[in-house]
Formats: C-alpha cells, sequence, structure tokens
C-alpha cells in the first residue's frame, strides 16, 4: 500500500504541470523548495531532538551565496550553487560550533543570537545583499550535460522538475542517513543524551556534523526557491522562516522525513490561497496548527502512516 501510495504520488506530481498554469506551477515550485527545507530541519529536530532558531539562516545563506557569486562574482550557476551550499555548511559549522557548547534553553538562545545577527547583515549590507530591495536572477537556461540545457526561469516546467528531482534524491538520502551508524547515533543522542555521552561517542561532534548535513541541504532548497521566485531578499532569512519550519515539522511529525515536506508543502500552498481571500489567515494557520498539535501527536506523517497501515490491514 505504501509503494503504491508513492507511485501514485509520483504520476500525480509528474503530471501537474501540464494542467497547471504558470502562476500555480510557481506556487508549487515554491512550495516543494520549502518541503526540502523542512526535510533538512527534521535531521535537526525530528532525528536529533534539536530545537535550532537559525535554520532560516542557511536557508538563506545558500540562496544569497549563489545569487553573490553569480551577480557580484561573476561566476557560472554550477560554481556559484556549489560556493552557496559551501557558505551554508560552513556557517551551520559556526553556528554548532558555539551552540553545542550549551543545552536546552542556552541551545534555542545562541541560535536565536546568529539568526538576528545574520539577518541584520542581510539587512544593512546593501552594497552586497540589496537590502529589502534584494538579488534579482538573471539565470535563463543551466547547462545540465554537454549539448543539454535546462530553462529554469520563474514559473518554468523545467524549474518544477528540478525542484521535484532535487526533493526526492534528499528524501532517499535522508532515509540512508537516518538508518545509517552516524543516524543511530543521532536517535540515540534524541532518546537520552547521557548514555549517548556515557558509551563513548562524541555527543557535541555529532550534533555539529547534524547540522552541517542539515545546513547543505537548506541551503539547496533555498537555492532552488530562488530560482523558482527568481530573486533573493531578505526574506529568506528572517527568523520568522525558522519559526514557520519548527512549526512545519511539529505539524508533519518529528522525525517522519516525508511529514514535515508535506506539511510544508500543504501549509504553504494553504496561505496563499487562504491569503487571496482574506486578510486573517494567519488566525486559520494557527486553527489548522493547534488541532493537529491537540489531536494529532504523531503529525500529518503518522496520520498517514496509520491510515496506509491500516488499509493494508484491511485488504489482507
Amino acid at each position: 500500500m505504501k509503494r503504491a501510495a508513492v507511485v501514485i504520488l509520483l504520476v500525480l506530481l509528474a503530471l501537474l504541470p501540464v494542467a497547471a498554469s504558470p502562476y500555480v506551477l510557481l506556487i508549487l515550485t515554491a512550495a516543494l523548495a520549502l518541503g526540502l527545507f523542512a526535510l533538512s530541519y527534521d535531521l535537526v529536530l525530528g532525528v536529533t531532538g534539536l530545537i535550532s532558531v537559525s535554520h532560516a539562516t542557511l536557508f538563506g545563506v545558500g540562496a544569497y551565496g549563489m545569487a553573490i557569486s553569480m551577480t557580484k562574482l561573476g561566476m557560472s550557476f554550477w560554481p556559484s550553487a556549489l560556493a552557496g551550499i559551501a557558505a551554508a555548511m560552513a556557517v551551520a559549522w559556526v553556528i554548532g560550533f558555539f551552540s553545542v557548547r550549551t543545552s536546552g534553553p542556552g541551545f534555542i538562545i545562541m541560535t536565536v543570537i546568529f539568526a538576528h545577527a545574520l539577518e541584520h547583515v542581510a539587512n544593512v549590507w546593501t552594497s552586497v545583499t540589496g537590502g529589502e530591495n534584494g538579488i534579482m536572477l538573471s539565470v535563463s537556461r543551466i547547462t545540465v550535460l554537454p549539448g543539454l540545457d535546462v530553462r529554469l526561469t520563474a514559473g518554468s516546467r523545467s524549474a518544477y522538475y528540478a525542484v521535484i528531482v532535487c526533493l526526492l534524491l534528499s528524501v532517499g538520502f535522508c532515509r540512508w542517513l537516518v538508518r545509517s551508524p552516524f543516524g543511530l547515533v543521532l536517535r540515540g543522542i534524541k532518546g537520552n543524551e547521557q548514555r549517548t555521552l556515557a558509551l563513548g561517542y562524541r555527543v557535541g561532534r555529532y550534533k555539529v556534523l547534524v547540522n552541517v548535513v542539515a545546513g547543505g541541504l537548506a541551503a539547496l532548497g533555498g537555492i532552488l526557491y530562488a530560482l523558482s521566485q527568481g530573486f533573493v531578499s531578505v526574506d529568506l532569512v528572517r527568523v520568522l522562516l525558522s519559526v514557520e519550519v519548527i512549526v512545519w515539522t511539529i505539524v508533519g511529525g518529528p522525525g517522519t522525513l516525508l511529514g514535515p515536506v508535506l506539511a510544508a508543502v500543504l501549509m504553504s500552498v494553504g496561505v496563499e490561497y487562504l491569503r487571496s481571500l482574506t486578510h486573517h489567515y494567519v488566525f486559520a494557520v494557527g486553527l489548522v496548527t493547534l488541532l493537529v498539535v491537540l489531536y494529532l501527536p504523531e503529525g500529518l506523517g503518522g496520520l498517514v502512516d496509520r491510515m496506509l497501515g491500516g488499509a493494508a490491514k484491511q485488504t489482507t
């Protein structure tokens, strides 16, 4: 049942661009990029049990790194994208290096400090980041293979499929990582950090490493999001976005990987729809979040897993 559901979902995602308008395709592409962002955060919160409020910083640094490399340094797309991912992973290492020396509320406060600091830098360093005006991207075509160019303008089908491919590859990587010995240690840290430390594992090092890995995936999501929108702005590094990804992870089900992706896509698309109907859409989002937290403690991912499991039992 689970495999059949995955196949049906993939077919629907592949066929959506055929019937969707460019505007709808633009919204869906951005939502899927945010789903990749939520997937990366699930490694931090859902798998390792760390509450970081600076994850949007890594999302935005990846996008800014690519945009600055292309517009200011004159680099081509692929080196610029790698520079953005490398910059985000370096920032993730710095944040993790200082934050893991605290725990609980201290860890959260440290990540908040870094998040506000880098948001301020993006706001005031207008000669590089563009400030509130941001940086416009003029990426029309990207060479994937010799003789094969892909059109990645905002709202294009190619941009949509590029995000789909990157998201699927990232999900596969995260599933492998969680099941690896490294992932087992991360789950041990979440379950009982003191016992994991007593077994001889360097807990601090694992926390830093998972933050770096998640930072690289978040940067990839930020780059894809920026390409889908055609610009990079300060909104990508705001603390509010870090709060939103925490909500998506909780609503989707921490540790389920696919749950936060589903929650991010559904809630971001739902917000766009509600925004067109009323200015009070935040109340609707808050109500949905409250109901899920109260009545679905396992999140959307747990609900879907339970439904598919129940359906499989009925068929047998």
